[in-house]
């Protein structure tokens, strides 16, 4: 952590605004905004690429030739080359490993940043009448006007990609047609798709984003986890304070999207998991009655609920101020009070 802490500000003077991951002051909701608002002016095709094996496939010497560029203490280079060189514990042997940054070490994300830094520059320079790219990490995706774009931005990520030593995978790297919502792709847990704007536009499509199937399917198995009747859990008090923490970091992470309709069936779920778990801890007489526990009796009981939390981030396009749809009034948001009639 100290060498981290002393090193970051170093190559954070160089790092590009077109990075967002594992940075101070970044974070995913920055990258997932100006993938929106790259869709809104007209970015309609997306090269979504995914590196294969990517941290299991650094090139060792091009990354401290890359961390030479800034260090200039011998003692910390050496450090780092000797925490590279340390290899992998499997099954109480140490295997030796000629390429790849150490996974889940404090220092591994920071490592990442610097070797991928060079597509940024590269980009950013040669590059950017081609597209928009935005990276966290490992995973980025770039958004051209033009499919003609699209395809010379793949020919040249995976020349940058070969001259670090990187090969995207085959199968998931893709190109996505967003027009008129025709496709969509997921990036960062979020799927983002364009979708038609009932209230605003009717006859055209905004950016939107909400969680994805597999962010679905995991926050379902982890509340599906912790609502087993045959836990240690002896109260539904219990239950509640074991999901909270989960609902609620889930929940914080995915509300700045367009996640109303995942949030809601994802409140049912857990309530019907909770009635589930009451009815098997009574066993086959139970005397659980489901009209004695509403959801909302859940809710008392301080149970998170994710219904009603989406909020927008605060560079989001704001709601456009109009003339209400309520045939009644019409003055719904003017000058003169809302619904009352005055002008």
């Amino acid at each position: 952590m100290a060498v981290k802490l002393g090193i970051e500000p170093l190559f954070e003077a160089d790092f590009l605004p077109c990075s967002y991951g594992f940075r101070p002051k970044r974070h995913a909701t920055q990258a997932l905004e100006v993938i929106r608002e790259a869709g809104n002016r007209g970015y309609e095709f997306v090269v979504d690429a995914d590196i294969q094996r990517y941290f299991d496939s650094i090139d060792q010497q091009k990354l401290l030739a890359l961390l030479v560029e800034r260090i200039s203490d011998r003692r910390v280079r050496k450090l780092i080359r000797k925490w590279l060189e340390a290899g992998v514990l499997e099954d109480g042997t140490v295997r030796a490993t000629l390429a790849g940054t150490p996974q889940g070490g404090v220092i591994s994300p920071l490592l990442a940043n610097i070797y991928l830094s060079a597509l940024d520059r590269v980009w950013t320079q040669r590059c950017s009448q081609l597209g928009v790219l935005v990276r966290y990490a490992d995973d980025f995706v770039v958004l051209c006007r033009t499919e003609a774009h699209a395809r010379e931005a793949l020919r040249r990520i995976q020349w940058i990609m070969g001259r670090l030593g990187l090969t995207l995978h085959p199968e998931k790297t893709r190109l996505v047609d967003l027009r008129k919502g025709a496709e969509g792709f997921t990036f960062l847990g979020c799927m983002i798709r364009k979708r038609r704007s009932i209230q605003r536009l009717p006859h055209r499509h905004f950016m939107q984003r909400w969680p994805s199937p597999q962010a679905m399917r995991n926050v379902r198995a982890r509340i599906h986890e912790l609502t087993d009747y045959r836990g240690p859990a002896r109260d539904v008090t219990d239950v509640i304070a074991a999901l909270n923490p989960v609902l609620r970091g889930w929940g914080n992470y995915f509300r700045t999207g367009n996640a109303t309709r995942k949030f809601t069936a994802l409140d049912s779920y857990v309530s019907g998991r909770l009635w589930r778990w009451h009815w098997r801890r009574g066993g086959q007489r139970s005397r659980h009655r489901y009209d004695q526990w509403p959801r909302a009796r859940y809710y008392v009981m301080g149970l998170h609920q994710l219904t009603g939390t989406v909020r927008y981030p605060v560079n989001a396009t704001p709601v456009r101020p109009s003339v209400s749809r309520v045939r009644e009034t019409r003055t719904h948001g003017l000058i003169g009070g809302a619904g009352t009639g005055r002008a």
